[in-house]
């Protein structure tokens, strides 16, 4: 009878939710704007993570700046709370700017806008915070900002240097936090 009991009462307990160890997250406004950004962040230790991220930028109505970056960063929770609260991050990776060059018409003749493309290393560092909502906190929202430096050759072998060296970072994304 007492091992009855005791089973029920067991049974009875509400166990409390799993910290969710996984999140993959996008932001979700850039798509109706032909644009893109999404990350997959892994718990490392209390305080830390790592996360790798992807995103394509193609900024304003003419569509001739396109930015892809692909990079891993490592990110510290000062909190000891990984992937929850405020965090800040330094990442390297690999990043392509692409713009279109105009050209002096001369007379009748057509006008001709080359694309021209450059691929660097990057350097770049962010803050954010981010939130796990719901019952079973599987639920991240995350907004944040920071920086890149593109690592770029002084004298383009394309004959072309008008591509950014530095661009300002912003994040706000939606996921699914899993264990």
């Amino acid at each position: 009878m007492t091992c009855a009991v005791a089973a029920l009462l067991l049974g009875a307990v509400v166990l409390p939710a799993q910290t969710p160890t996984r999140i993959i997250s996008i932001n979700p406004f850039l798509p109706l704007a032909g644009s893109f950004q999404g990350e997959f962040e892994t718990r490392l230790r209390e305080n830390l993570s790592v996360a790798v991220a992807a995103s394509y930028l193609a900024p304003g109505d003419n569509d001739d700046d396109r930015f892809a970056n692909a990079d891993i960063k490592l990110r510290l929770y000062p909190s000891e709370r990984a992937l929850q609260g405020f965090g800040f991050a330094a990442g390297v990776g690999v990043g392509r700017q692409s713009t279109v060059s105009f050209v002096d018409c001369v007379g009748f003749s057509p006008c001709t806008y080359p694309r021209r493309s450059a691929t660097s290393p990057t350097f770049s560092v962010e803050m954010q915070y981010q939130w796990l909502l719901g019952k079973q906190r599987n639920t991240a929202v995350a907004v944040g900002g920071g920086a890149r430096r593109y690592f770029l050759l002084e004298d383009s072998p394309t004959g072309f240097d008008q591509f950014n060296e530095y661009m300002p970072t912003l994040r706000l994304t939606i996921g699914y936090a899993f264990r």
